[in-house]
C-alpha cells in the first residue's frame, strides 16, 4: 500500500481508513464525552462527514435515528456493511446538505470539517463557514452542534500544527464554540497493522511513540470536541 496518503485516503483507500479508525479510542473516551455534551436517548442526529461510520456506530445503539452523509461513495460502502438498523447513509457534501431545516436534535461531525479547511486553504473560512451554516440549519433551535477534530497523533498532550490551531481559534473566538480535550489513543494488535496504515499516514517517527501493553501496541492520540447551541 505504498500509494497510501492523505490525498487519496478518502476516495481510494476506504478499507485502510477503516482499519485505522477502528483501532482508535480503545478506552471509549469519545462516546463518554459526547454523552456529557448531549443526552442521546430518543434523539435524532445529523452526521456530517460520516466516513466509514466511526461516529455513526457509536450513536447507532444510543439514539432513535442517525442520518449520516459523506462525499465519498467508497467510504459509505464500508459504512453500509455494518447494517445499523437506525442509521441512514447518503452521499452529500457537508456544505450542501439535502435536508430540511430544523429536523435534527443535534448535529455532529468527526474529523471532517478541519479537512474542508485543509483542502481549501485559500478561502477556508468561507468553505468551513458553509459547512457550519448547514449544520446549524439542520439542527432545531436549542439543539447542539458538536465537532470532533484532532489535537495530535502520537501526542499525550494536545499539540497541533499552526494552521490547525488557527482553525480552532476561529471556531472558538469567531464562531462561539466551547471546547474540551480528551485522549483517543489507538491500540493495534500487530505491528503489521501499524506498518501498513500508521507509518504511511503519520510517518516512521510514530514507531518511537508506541507503548507495548497487555492490550497491544498503543499510540497516544489527543482529540478535541467543540460545541455550541443553535440560537432559539
Amino acid at each position: 500500500m505504498s500509494d497510501l496518503n492523505w490525498d487519496t485516503l478518502y476516495t481510494d483507500h476506504a478499507d485502510a481508513y477503516e482499519l485505522l479508525v477502528s483501532h482508535e479510542d480503545y478506552q471509549d473516551n469519545l462516546i463518554a464525552a459526547i454523552q456529557r455534551l448531549q443526552p442521546l436517548a430518543g434523539t435524532t442526529a445529523a452526521e456530517f462527514g460520516a466516513g466509514t461510520g466511526r461516529v455513526s456506530g457509536l450513536l447507532a445503539g444510543r439514539v432513535r435515528r442517525v442520518l449520516s452523509f459523506d462525499f465519498s461513495a467508497a467510504m459509505l460502502r464500508v459504512a453500509q456493511a455494518n447494517n445499523w438498523p437506525n442509521v441512514s447513509l447518503a452521499l452529500a457534501d457537508s456544505r450542501r446538505m439535502p435536508v430540511r431545516a430544523g429536523w435534527a436534535d443535534f448535529g455532529i461531525e468527526g474529523w471532517a470539517f478541519l479537512q474542508i479547511a485543509v483542502w481549501h486553504r485559500q478561502d477556508w473560512q468561507v468553505q468551513l463557514g458553509r459547512a457550519l451554516d448547514e449544520m446549524q440549519r439542520a439542527v432545531r433551535p436549542g439543539g447542539k452542534m458538536i465537532l470532533i477534530e484532532t489535537l495530535g497523533t502520537g501526542e499525550s498532550r494536545p499539540k497541533v500544527e499552526p494552521f490547525f490551531r488557527t482553525v480552532y481559534n476561529f471556531l472558538e473566538a469567531e464562531c462561539g464554540f466551547a471546547s474540551l480535550d480528551i485522549r483517543t489513543d489507538y491500540c493495534f494488535e500487530t505491528m503489521e497493522q501499524i506498518q501498513s496504515v500508521v507509518v504511511p499516514l503519520f510517518g516512521q517517527a510514530m514507531i518511537e511513540r508506541l507503548v507495548k501493553t497487555g492490550a497491544g501496541w498503543v499510540l497516544p492520540e489527543c482529540s478535541g470536541l467543540w460545541w455550541r447551541e443553535v440560537p432559539v
